[in-house]
Parts: C-alpha cells; sequence; structure tokens
C-alpha cells in the first residue's frame, strides 16, 4: 500500500491521545475525513464547509459568520494512525457516503 493511493479518498483518522487537534475543534479520537495529500510536516485534510468569521464588515455588525471548503494541516506527530479503504464502495472519490464527514467546530 502506498499514502498516494488514498488521495483524493476518505480515511479514518486516529489522532493520538491528549487531543492534539483540540485547536482545530476536533474532540473524537477517531475521524474520516477526506485526504488531499500529504508532506514532510503531515497530512493535508479537507475541512468541508469549516465556519470562520466574516472577514467584510457587514450590515449585521462583525459578529457574522461564514462557512468555506478548507485544507487543514495534521502534523504527523497528532496522527496515531491512518486506515485507508481501498475497496470499499463509498469510500472513494468523488461522492463518499459517510454520514459525519470531518468534525464539529466549537
Amino acid at each position: 500500500m502506498n499514502i498516494d493511493n488514498a488521495i483524493d479518498d476518505i480515511v479514518l483518522l486516529v489522532q493520538r491521545d491528549g487531543q492534539p487537534l483540540k485547536g482545530l475543534g476536533i474532540r473524537d479520537k477517531k475521524i474520516y475525513v477526506r485526504l488531499k495529500g500529504y508532506d514532510s510536516i503531515g497530512l493535508w485534510v479537507e475541512l468541508p464547509d469549516y465556519t470562520l468569521p466574516q472577514l467584510a464588515h457587514s450590515e449585521s455588525g462583525p459578529q457574522d459568520e461564514i462557512t468555506a471548503d478548507a485544507c487543514a494541516l495534521i502534523p504527523w506527530t497528532a496522527i496515531e494512525t491512518v486506515v485507508h479503504f481501498p475497496d470499499l464502495e463509498g469510500f472513494d472519490f468523488p461522492k463518499p457516503e459517510v454520514d459525519q464527514l470531518g468534525f464539529q467546530s466549537e
């Protein structure tokens, strides 16, 4: 198995103990994410519909939030293991059938 084969597929990411990804809003030890790439620092994962503050001023005030598709770099030091399901239907690109893809932010 080569990690290149998992790019653009859904993988199960298991984070190390101590919630190292807590700052991103990841509380669960195991999360399903779409793998977008990797480098010497870690894995790039897709964050669909990530919530962030609106950058431009709006009429309703500075508290507005918007959602956008984003990618996050998960450092290798935060990862316990990655599980890929190469032959499982519904876990591959382009349209996975996973109920809880990504994670909940606070």
